[in-house]
């Protein structure tokens, strides 16, 4: 089984509750309205993207339950990281702007691991 991905899905969890937490109850009516808006984003995606996370901690391991598990963890990290440091400058004052290429490159590895998974399920309905 592939356990890291249970960790992985854990941790982002974790910190997917403190973000979520903070956006609540620590930055609503401190930012943008559009940009708490972007912010509630990331955090979804992030949760939305738990579940495969756990279910590839269930299966056995394989090249391409592997590297889908790998573009998800990649994925959450660079589009929820990404949105949550620029949707955050009103607050911490640094310009993040720069990073801005790395948000739809997480998108982009998040769907390869949904098509990963769509190859495996067509692949084990045929036997």
């Amino acid at each position: 089984m592939m356990r890291k991905f249970l960790t992985i899905a854990c941790i982002y969890g974790f910190f997917g509750i403190a973000f979520g937490a903070f956006g609540a109850h620590g930055i609503k009516g401190k930012i943008d309205p559009e940009r708490y808006a972007n912010y509630r984003v990331g955090i979804e995606y992030l949760f939305f993207h738990l579940v495969p996370l756990i279910y590839l901690s269930t299966q056995h391991i394989s090249k391409r339950l592997n590297l889908a598990g790998w573009f998800f963890t990649i994925g959450i990290l660079l589009f929820t990281g990404s949105n949550l440091l620029m949707t955050t400058q009103e607050l911490h004052h640094i310009n993040f702007k720069f990073i801005w290429p790395t948000t739809p490159i997480g998108g982009v590895l998040m769907m390869l691991g949904w098509a990963l998974l769509i190859i495996h399920s067509l692949n084990r309905s045929e036997k």
